[in-house]
C-alpha cells in the first residue's frame, strides 16, 4: 500500500473515519524529518516534527517563511498543551470554551522547544484542532505537530489538496487529501503573554466572541 501512496504523492482519506494505515505511514515520514500536508478544521496544514530542527528548517524554506515569525504547534489533546505551555487563567477560560477548535493561544513555554519553532522567543503558539487527522498525526509525534498553513507565505491559504499540490506539492513528501476545507479562514491567534491580551490575527473565531470571556487590548 505504501508504494502506491508514495507513487501518487497524494492519498485520499475520510476525515471522520481516517484510515489508520495512512496515518501510520504519514507518521513514519514525519518521524524521519519529512513534510506532510493534511486537512484541518480550518485551512490545510503543513506538518513536521517540531523537535527536528532540520525538518523545521526545510519547512520554512518550502513556505518561504521568515524564521522570526515562529510556527504554531497543534496538539493531540489539551494535556499535551499544558505540558509544553504555561496556561494562564485566561487560557483556562478560552480553552474550555473554544477547544478543540480554531483558536491559537500564544503562551510562555514550559519546556525547551527549538528556537526555530518559537521564532527565538520564549513563547509558543499552540492549538488543539477539532479534526481527527491532525490529532492522530500529532499522536505519532508524542502529541505535537507543526500546524502552519500549507502554502507559500503571503499567498492564499490552500483549501483543498489540489491547491496544496499547486503551491508546494513538488517540495513535500505527502499530501493527505481530506476533501475541501471546513472553513476558508485560519484560526484566530491571541497573545496571552501580553497584558491585556492582544489578538494577533482574527480568523474563524471573532474578536467579539473572545471579548465575552476576557478583556482584550483595543
Amino acid at each position: 500500500m505504501w508504494e502506491l501512496v508514495k507513487r501518487l504523492r497524494k492519498v485520499k482519506i475520510e476525515p471522520e473515519n481516517p484510515d489508520i494505515e495512512i496515518i501510520k505511514e504519514a507518521g513514519k515520514l514525519l518521524r524521519k524529518g519529512k513534510l506532510v500536508a493534511y486537512p484541518t478544521d480550518t485551512v490545510y496544514g503543513l506538518g513536521a516534527d517540531p523537535f527536528n530542527v532540520k525538518a523545521v528548517e526545510n519547512l520554512l524554506k518550502v513556505k518561504k517563511r521568515k524564521r522570526e515569525l515562529g510556527l504554531p504547534i497543534l496538539v493531540s489533546d489539551e494535556s499535551v498543551a499544558r505540558r509544553i505551555a504555561e496556561f494562564t487563567p485566561e487560557a483556562d477560560l478560552l480553552s474550555k470554551k473554544f477547544w478543540p477548535g480554531a483558536l491559537t493561544l500564544v503562551l510562555k513555554t514550559r519546556i525547551k522547544i527549538p528556537r526555530i519553532v518559537t521564532g527565538d522567543k520564549d513563547n509558543i503558539a499552540v492549538r488543539m484542532p477539532s479534526h481527527k487527522v491532525p490529532q492522530l498525526l500529532a499522536m505519532c509525534l508524542d502529541g505535537v505537530l507543526i500546524g502552519t498553513s500549507a502554502n507559500i507565505s503571503g499567498e492564499p491559504p490552500a483549501l483543498n489538496a489540489q491547491q496544496v499540490q499547486e503551491q508546494i506539492g513538488s517540495s513535500i513528501d505527502m499530501i493527505i487529501d481530506g476533501g475541501g476545507s471546513l472553513s476558508d479562514q485560519p484560526s484566530t491567534i491571541i497573545d496571552l503573554t501580553q497584558k491585556p491580551p492582544v489578538i494577533l490575527r482574527e480568523g474563524k473565531i471573532s474578536h467579539q466572541s473572545l471579548e465575552k470571556l476576557i478583556a482584550i487590548k483595543k
